[in-house]
């Protein structure tokens, strides 16, 4: 596989704490994929061998990747998820915004096992992306939020105005640079 960066691998333990606590592993969502480190990572270790996982990404990044090519990146993250799926698993990308994303996948009543939200920074989108999110997570399923603690990013007013007002539906899992939640 081919990746550039690595933002995932200090978060496996975390990875792995989730699937340990996801009682099916037969449908994901993936919000903000870039190269598909985490996405492979789904696939080989946390994904049933006959499951999908749904990727969101506009593949236009954000501010912190000033001077990235994205088309590469996308064709990085097309070559390394074939790569690490297994014969009967599937990748279905969704290339677009996450609210349309999200959208189209409420519509289509998708019940996912996990959640992984690590797309846009801002907390407003965040806090959209989880509060459209939580409705399709199964209960019992797990959401892991991404850069909790990130200093260069708001991303924790969006994650905390979510747990606030779903305060009592969850129970929590992880909190330290991510934050993962169990749907009660």
């Amino acid at each position: 596989m081919d990746f550039t960066a690595d933002w995932f691998s200090n978060n496996i333990p975390n990875f792995e704490k989730c699937m340990d606590a996801t009682p099916e592993k037969k449908l994901f969502l993936e919000i903000g994929v870039f190269e598909g480190r985490s996405t492979c990572w789904l696939l080989q270790n946390g994904l049933a061998d006959n499951g999908t996982v749904c990727c969101v990404d506009t593949f236009n990044g954000g501010e912190e990747h000033d001077g990235v090519d994205f088309k590469e990146v996308e064709r990085r993250f097309l070559r390394n998820t074939s790569e690490a799926m297994k014969i009967e698993q599937r990748v279905s990308l969704y290339k677009k915004r996450s609210y349309d994303a999200l959208a189209e996948l409420i519509k289509n009543r998708y019940p996912f096992d996990f959640i992984y939200i690590d797309g846009s920074h801002t907390p407003h989108d965040t806090l959209s992306d989880a509060c459209m999110a939580w409705g399709m997570l199964k209960s019992g399923g797990v959401m892991l939020f991404d850069d909790y603690l990130y200093p260069h990013a708001p991303t924790k007013v969006g994650i905390d105005a979510f747990l606030e007002a779903f305060e009592g539906m969850y129970k929590t899992i992880i909190d330290n640079y991510q934050y993962g939640i169990q749907k009660l």
